[in-house]
């Protein structure tokens, strides 16, 4: 009997319910570009497709068998109680029917498969998402389970795949083999437009990605982290993990965030997927994170997109599913491509007046573009000799906040921001600039650099901005020595931005809902590209 009529033969069979001891009501199947999925009422058969990739060899029973032990092993770190074992499938000639552990190595083996117990799909949290029944609760355990599982995992192999030059390998030839979907699945225009944001990104950033590999920040992780592989049950189950290609899961927590938001990004949740990195973030203490999300969040659009076009050209696919698999890559690239154009050089100027929301904001800029923050907070301190959680008591405008050391702060700002935009980085500035001849310096260092320049300034309530204050001075965290007192006086010093162009000047209520605040940047930072260089124009 030839195999491909023999696997038929063993498809069909394990569709029908009688072939499994517990004989469920019903069977449903599904496939992906790797494997079939049987479903029963209670557990889920998954085998092995005989396949090879340029990134997985599955052809030979021996390597699909390795890969399903592999499988049980890796996701058993996030999901103990799923994943039952791996179970032969015995070819008796007229019939197939399910071994145990005694014919693992049966003559008579056709194929292995991988046994779990079969979860709640209505707790799927893309299923959730979709009917809005996810609050910050329910992702803060998703970030908290997250970093408990990045602690622990190994990080031996992580200079091996994290260096800047295994990043450029890895990221640039998984976009390689893109190429053939150019046309079917995404412009030329578009093709060259992430490869320039991926290449370029790689490049400006080499110190950063071998300084996390050699901190720890590139570990074993899960290497598929999709809103389908998250179950929100009470054990909060993540399953489905990459088992067939060490390089694919080993990877900066970066890129098993980004891998996770991008999904969520392309459920329209964004609000959820800046929440969930916010909290990770705070539980890890990994402050470098930001920076690295967007590039991270272009390249897992990338492979996924791909993965969506290969199972497009599966001829054993119905023409319905390959049809939505088709939909799904030209959507995935249409992301990938909104990151890298997330990602161009700009200067972004963050302002407003102390207890604004300043610094949350440039933060969530962060996140969203992968700039570097200048902080004159922190330049001032770094400048005093004093360490940023120390908050000594300074009269407005005399000691560290005198005009002289004032000027000298936003010298030093301006240097670090002139500095990084020629390195061919974005940079954000998180200052008051109250004065219009700190407001000035930056147009004209956006100008020399022939950087489109946006300011973006803070708003909020007096009310809103003085409990900001209080709370934050009750719990002395935070770089700013602004208090309740300070910020009356700089309601009275603060000159109104008339000498920035309209187009470039974003007023923003910092009291709106995550979702609204995110929409409205994402909007500002589309519209400084589409006029050209705003700091060609002229005063309004």
């Amino acid at each position: 009997m030839e195999p491909t009529e023999s696997r038929s033969r063993l498809i069909e069979a394990m569709k029908r319910p009688e072939f499994y001891p517990d004989r469920p009501h019903t069977v449903d199947f599904k496939q992906t570009h790797m494997s079939y999925v049987f479903l029963t009422d209670d557990y889920v058969y998954k085998i092995k497709k005989p396949v090879r990739f340029a990134f997985v060899d599955a052809f030979g029973l021996g390597s699909r068998y390795t890969l399903c032990r592999e499988e049980l092993r890796l996701n058993r770190r996030l999901a103990p109680k799923v994943y039952v074992g791996v179970v032969p499938i015995i070819d008796h000639g007229s019939y197939f029917a399910l071994g145990t552990d005694d014919n693992l190595y049966d003559a008579k083996v056709a194929e292995y498969a991988v046994k779990m117990r079969r979860l709640p799909e209505e707790l799927m949290l893309d299923r959730l998402i979709h009917r809005g029944e996810i609050g910050h609760g329910s992702i803060q355990k998703v970030a908290e389970k997250l970093a408990a599982f990045h602690h622990d995992a190994s990080s031996a192999a992580g200079e091996r795949y994290g260096s800047a030059t295994a990043v450029r390998r890895i990221v640039l030839r998984n976009f390689d083999e893109c190429r053939r979907f150019v046309g079917a699945h995404i412009s030329e225009h578009g093709y060259l437009a992430i490869d320039r944001y991926l290449s370029t990104f790689i490049e400006h950033h080499q110190g950063l990605l071998n300084l996390r590999a050699r901190e720890g920040r590139v570990r074993e992780c899960h290497g598929d982290l999709r809103c389908e592989h998250v179950c929100m049950n009470r054990s909060l189950d993540i399953f489905d993990c990459v088992e067939f290609d060490e390089q694919l899961r080993y990877a900066d927590v970066a890129s098993e965030l980004a891998f996770l938001t991008m999904d969520l990004d392309s459920l329209q949740a964004e609000e959820v997927a800046d929440e969930l990195v916010e909290s990770y973030v705070k539980l890890s203490g990994d402050e470098g994170l930001g920076t690295l999300l967007n590039f991270y969040k272009c390249h897992r659009a990338c492979i996924r997109a791909k993965v969506a076009a290969l199972k497009a050209l599966e001829v054993e696919v119905p023409e319905s599913e390959r049809e939505l698999a088709r939909a799904q890559s030209r959507a995935l690239f249409t992301l990938a491509r909104s990151y890298a154009d997330a990602g161009r050089q700009c200067l972004i100027a963050v302002c407003g007046l102390a207890g604004s929301g300043k610094s949350t904001v440039a933060e969530i800029l962060r996140r969203m573009t992968g700039f570097e923050i200048v902080n004159s907070d922190r330049v001032r301190k770094h400048l005093a000799g004093i360490a940023e959680g120390d908050h000594p008591k300074n009269e407005y405008a005399a000691g560290i906040y005198s005009p002289e050391f004032d000027r000298l702060t936003y010298e030093i700002s301006l240097d670090r921001s002139r500095e990084s935009l020629r390195n061919g980085r974005g940079t954000i500035v998180d200052a008051t600039f109250k004065s219009r001849e700190h407001r000035q310096a930056i147009l004209e260092l956006g100008k020399q650099t022939h950087v489109p320049v946006l300011f973006v300034e803070c708003r909020a309530s007096d009310e809103e901005t003085v409990r900001r204050l209080r709370r934050r001075a009750a719990e002395g965290t935070g770089v700013s020595d602004a208090g309740v007192e300070v910020y009356e006086h700089q309601k009275r010093d603060f000159a109104p931005l008339r000498e920035v162009p309209e187009r470039a000047h974003l007023v923003l209520e910092t009291t709106l809902n995550r979702r609204l605040t995110l929409q409205i940047l994402r909007n500002a930072l589309a519209r400084t590209f589409e006029g050209g260089d705003t700091h060609r124009d002229g005063a309004r």
